[in-house]
């Protein structure tokens, strides 16, 4: 059977690759290979993969797009590109693994081998730059990899100290991001007296309450005047300074480092921007992050982005076929028209689950809106919650506040609709609720007072807002119109497969857009709508290659997919620092498989030399005896167990 290779093929045997030889090759020198995770190209010195979504990034934007794709595109290649050399994990939940209170083994996002199960290409390597045109990537050592659809979930990198800040070399100085950095922060904890922690977010609060856990002497340096200033207005700020001053800590606001001083290499202490000493044997910097926007820098089509990559509501970003999500990307604030990052566990598994409709054609799935974002944590004995912009200062906003010894609540109102809401106190609100109330633009007329006091009731509120719109359809006689979304630019329902061309009805290259060197967030469409008649022209022309189309496998639900969901994301992880455990010598007990043991040289989170291969599934005719498929049983579990060592 006579067998295609699109013209990017062709392209890449004749070395359009970065180091490619560029003498002349014909495609028949060329070996064409495919499987069920990749397809290569192999010629002599060069093997090329692709597929057809390919994913930047194994943090939970990332891997949830992976997994969620599978689902819903059972014959689609897709592939995940990384530098991490461990599994994905649960990021909120570190908190509670720097006191002790879960095992490293609990920590995994996912379960252990997910990737694996759902036929999810993990390749570790680096990637340095993306060949828009040529729809590849370039990795480190030279190598390329083509998608037909690039997801850019990087994440996001902490700020850290500054370059020229004395003593930051020293022995003791940390800065909390990732795994990593809290397997070296519990190694110290039994060693130190005092430390010093900077920074005014949540994350430098958290750390805070985790120091506190240990019995350590916490010192604490807030540049602002005021704690989290972007979100809580000075009264919510002064009443969590006050009850982290009662439980001990040492609050330092309007003071920032000056230099480290150190002892043979390690650190004895800090000085402050007020000319004083504070002894210590730790410093942790929590001073937030900024997105990873190399990609965006090092691509050959201008990719808007400056602080995070510029992202429309179904977070493409202005190169087609790209896609943004997780950290990285800015997407329009719904109230206020900026271009905004959300660091939040919460979006991120939302916008992975969103690209992955999107990337699949499954557009009916992502047509709603992730509306405003929130942030709640716990504070010692105090909730805090934020939803949407409590210090709104848009034309027409009104602010209520409420507050007692104990507690503090800010609404923001335009008319008798929510725009912000912040609450501190013993008891949390429903987060999910006030969001829903925000998002929809509902009438707070009739709970005004008890959202402002903290009796809300959402389930008697929504009941009622239904029982009322089915009364007002009967007595009307009218159905409620529902409004549907407007995309900026009309989809299609297909996935966009790697190595296709645009081809226009004269045999053309579709044009593409002259590069430009202005780079500034704009808050205009960062698509154009494309005319009807150009767009059924080329979808004309985008079919899949008959090796494709016959090695694909029936788009039937897999097992699997019911199994490997993520966690109820809507019960977010929060960090709980209340009523902390008393340290004990107690082992806790993991909830995975035993891991048998290695020596003590090899690291718990690497991964295992040996993979186990995927087998297909028996006939009837070749099936096992119940014998051997109790022993092959029993053999990939021990495989599954080694993922983590």
């Amino acid at each position: 059977m006579r067998r295609y290779v699109s013209p990017y093929v062709v392209r890449i045997l004749n070395g359009a690759m970065p180091g490619g030889n560029p003498q002349k090759m014909t495609v028949s020198k060329g070996v064409l290979c495919m499987s069920n995770r990749a397809m290569s190209v192999m010629n002599g010195q060069y093997k090329t993969e692709s597929a057809d979504i390919v994913i930047v990034g194994n943090g939970i934007a990332g891997l949830t797009a992976a997994v969620e794709a599978r689902r819903l595109a059972p014959g689609a290649r897709i592939a995940i590109i990384s530098e991490q050399c461990h599994p994905t994990i649960n990021t909120p939940a570190l908190k509670q693994f720097a006191i002790g209170k879960l095992a490293q083994e609990q920590l995994l996002a996912y379960p252990a081998g997910t990737e694996r199960a759902q036929r999810i290409h993990a390749i570790n390597a680096r990637v340095e730059s993306i060949n828009a045109q040529g729809k590849y990537v370039c990795l480190s050592g030279g190598q390329g990899f083509g998608y037909g659809s690039l997801l850019i979930a990087t994440g996001s990198a902490p700020n850290g100290l500054p370059l020229n800040l004395p003593g930051r070399d020293f022995d003791g100085v940390l800065t909390l991001h990732c795994l990593q950095d809290y397997l070296n922060l519990r190694r110290r904890l039994d060693e130190v007296d005092s430390a010093v922690v900077v920074g005014g977010g949540a994350h430098a609060i958290e750390t805070v309450m985790c120091l506190l856990h240990y019995g350590i002497e916490v010192h604490w340096l807030i540049r602002n005047e005021t704690f989290l200033s972007k979100m809580l207005d000075d009264e919510a700020s002064e009443l969590i300074l006050e009850n982290m001053r009662n439980v001990g800590t040492k609050v330092y606001t309007g003071t920032e480092l000056v230099g480290i001083v150190g002892r043979v290499g390690s650190v004895a202490g800090v000085v402050t921007t007020r000319q004083n000493m504070i002894p210590c044997q730790l410093v942790l910097m929590c001073t937030g992050t900024s997105p990873v926007t190399t990609l965006a820098e090092q691509c050959d089509m201008p990719m808007l982005h400056e602080r995070g990559i510029l992202v429309d509501d179904q977070f493409r970003t202005s190169v087609r076929d790209i896609y943004a999500a997780g950290d990285v990307a800015a997407r329009k604030n719904p109230q206020t028209g900026v271009y905004e990052t959300h660091a939040q566990w919460y979006d991120a598994v939302l916008q992975g689950r969103t690209v992955a409709a999107l990337m699949t054609g499954h557009h009916k799935l992502a047509s709603s809106s992730l509306g405003v974002s929130w942030h709640a944590t716990h504070l010692g004995a105090l909730y805090m919650l934020t939803v949407g912009d409590p210090l709104s200062m848009l034309e027409g906003t009104t602010i209520l506040k409420h507050s007692t010894k104990k507690k503090y609540r800010r609404m923001s109102l335009v008319d008798d609709r929510l725009v912000g809401y912040l609450s501190l106190g013993t008891m949390q609100p429903d987060s999910l609720a006030i969001k829903r109330i925000i998002d929809e633009g509902l009438s707070i007329r009739a709970v005004k007072d008890v959202l402002l006091k903290g009796d809300f009731d959402a389930r008697k509120y929504f009941s009622q807002s239904r029982s009322r719109a089915a009364r007002d359809m009967v007595t009307s006689g009218k159905i409620p119109v529902v409004n549907p979304l407007v995309s900026s630019l009309p989809v299609t329902d297909r996935i966009v497969r790697a190595y296709t061309q645009c081809i226009t009805p004269g045999g053309a290259m579709l044009s593409l857009p002259a590069p430009t060197t202005s780079r500034r967030p704009q808050t205009e469409p960062l698509h154009e709508p494309m005319p009807a008649h150009t767009l059924s022209s080329i979808d004309s022309q985008l079919t899949i290659h008959e090796w494709e189309e016959e090695l694909l496998p029936s788009l039937s639900p897999s097992p699997i997919d019911n199994q490997l969901t993520i966690h109820e994301w809507e019960d977010e992880l929060r960090p709980s620092t209340d009523k902390l455990p008393v340290n004990s010598k107690k082992v806790v007990e993991s909830i995975l498989v035993a891991l048998p043991s290695r020596p003590a040289s090899r690291n718990l989170w690497s991964y295992s030399r040996k993979l186990p291969a995927i087998v297909a599934r028996s006939s009837s005719a070749q099936r096992p005896t119940p014998a051997k498929a109790e022993k092959a049983s029993c053999h990939e579990r021990g495989d599954r167990a080694n993922f983590l060592l």
